[in-house]
């Protein structure tokens, strides 16, 4: 390996750790907090290498609207690969990484302007 591949993957590393983290450096671990720090998921299956970006925000809504779990473990267990997952055998589970990639296919709806500067209040205070 020359030096050029070493230092960008030492560059993409130290991005995803930045994006994984807030401004202060804690951990983002829900999905509330990856919406409010406007991160998007990277969602890659184990099986067929499909990536799909989401944006986190359309994502938080929907699992508050339905009141899931917004811990991003408890993420991953209502996901599934939308290339292979729906075929025979057992659901597909993807990796998820969290980043500040550009959102990739179609996304969620977004929330209500209200219920966002609900969230953001709520934050903020």
């Amino acid at each position: 390996m020359n030096r050029a591949d070493e230092d960008g993957r030492q560059a993409l590393s130290a991005r995803t750790a930045d994006a994984e983290h807030d401004h202060v450096g804690r951990r983002l671990r829900t999905l509330e907090q990856c919406a409010l720090h406007k991160r998007t998921l990277r969602l890659t299956c184990p099986r067929c290498r499909h990536v799909r970006i989401l944006d986190a925000v359309p994502l938080w809504w929907l699992f508050q609207r339905r009141g899931w779990d917004d811990a991003l473990p408890a993420v991953i267990g209502r996901l599934r690969c939308s290339s292979c997952g729906g075929r025979g055998g057992a659901a597909v589970r993807p990796r998820l990484t969290v980043g500040r990639d550009p959102p990739t296919g179609a996304q969620f709806p977004y929330p209500d302007a209200a219920s966002w500067k609900k969230l953001v209040s709520r934050y903020r205070s």
